[in-house]
């Protein structure tokens, strides 16, 4: 791997918000990729935490490209280093998150095993499978080999991305396993400032209407961290909020209009019953005209467990109050 221009250059984007308690370890492991031709930009979203944040980043030194900017959230955050890329693939790393060493690596062999034209490429994307740790760095959900394998098979089965839009409870993988290709924000548009929770959902279901191909490598590449301090967590994350309804009543719209088939529709009642969204649900099963028993079954247990899961979290909040 020592001629660069074999290997496409690959941008790693970390954004970052008072991030200086983990974006060390962010830094390292992006700056420690096997993977040869990669670049590290890092934004610094506005922090205001007495300059750690700017601190951390300025001791890198020009081994990373180094932005600083007005508060504004994650995605405007990431749009400037997208803005900023000289690269040609972008990769999105989370401050508090970890990529193993192989990574890009990984990812970038993948693609040249599907032996895929050059002028076609850019409209192919790439996500992984992932583990989460805490705080410290423990592993808290393992990678599932079994799982990660059948759900790289279904994915690589589609002739559409019907199935991704219908069940995004199903699909839901981690936002910073991606691999895309620049253009494709020139088609689709960079990630909306507006949303604050579901940003990068709000991304893959812009690829996913506009047909890009899904693909999806059943092996660990990113570990997720969960911890106190994330912005989800002091936003609060909830199914029932503006944006949710929004990104539902967009999906259910998109199913009618483009894949009107009664098996999807069914399968993204189900998800939105998982989601205690019923009223989604209801407007997504009152399009199907014929039920099968199985269907009408699995109706009605989604909808139960749906409703055992929403009394235990009313319960589990009056008693934290």
């Amino acid at each position: 791997m020592s001629d660069l221009n074999k290997y496409p250059l690959v941008s790693i984007v970390i954004p970052v918000y008072n991030g200086s308690n983990y974006m060390h370890e962010a830094i390292d492991c992006a700056l420690n990729q096997t993977y040869p031709n990669i670049e590290v930009i890092v934004i610094n979203d506005g922090s205001n935490d007495d300059g750690k944040t700017d601190s951390v980043a300025k001791s890198y030194g020009d081994k990373i490209r180094y932005f600083e900017k007005s508060n504004g959230g994650s995605s405007s955050a990431i749009n400037l280093g997208i803005a900023q890329m000289r690269g040609e693939w972008f990769s999105w790393l989370s401050h508090d998150d970890l990529y193993v060493a192989e990574k890009v690596e990984k990812q970038i062999a993948f693609m040249e095993s599907l032996q895929i034209d050059a002028s076609d490429i850019s409209n192919h994307i790439f996500f992984s499978a992932s583990e989460l740790i805490d705080a410290n760095g423990k592993v808290i959900r393992a990678f599932d080999e079994k799982k990660a394998t059948k759900l790289a098979e279904k994915v690589d089965s589609f002739q559409h991305n019907g199935y991704l839009i219908a069940e995004p409870r199903k699909y839901n993988f981690h936002g910073c396993s991606c691999l895309i290709n620049k253009s494709a924000f020139e088609n689709v548009g960079c990630f909306d400032e507006s949303f604050r929770l579901l940003n990068d959902l709000d991304m893959w279901y812009r690829l996913y209407a506009a047909n890009y191909k899904v693909h999806y490598i059943p092996e660990p590449l990113v570990k997720g961290r969960i911890h106190a301090k994330q912005v989800s967590k002091s936003i609060g994350f909830s199914c029932h909020n503006p944006e949710q309804d929004l990104f539902c009543n967009r999906s259910l719209n998109w199913l009618l209009e483009n894949c009107p088939d009664e098996e999807l529709l069914f399968r993204f009642g189900c998800s939105m019953y998982m989601s205690t969204r019923y009223e989604d649900g209801d407007r997504a099963f009152s399009y199907i005209k014929h039920l099968t028993t199985r269907q009408k079954i699995y109706k009605i247990v989604y909808k139960s467990i749906a409703g055992m899961r929403q009394f235990a979290k009313n319960i589990y909040l009056k008693l934290k109050t």
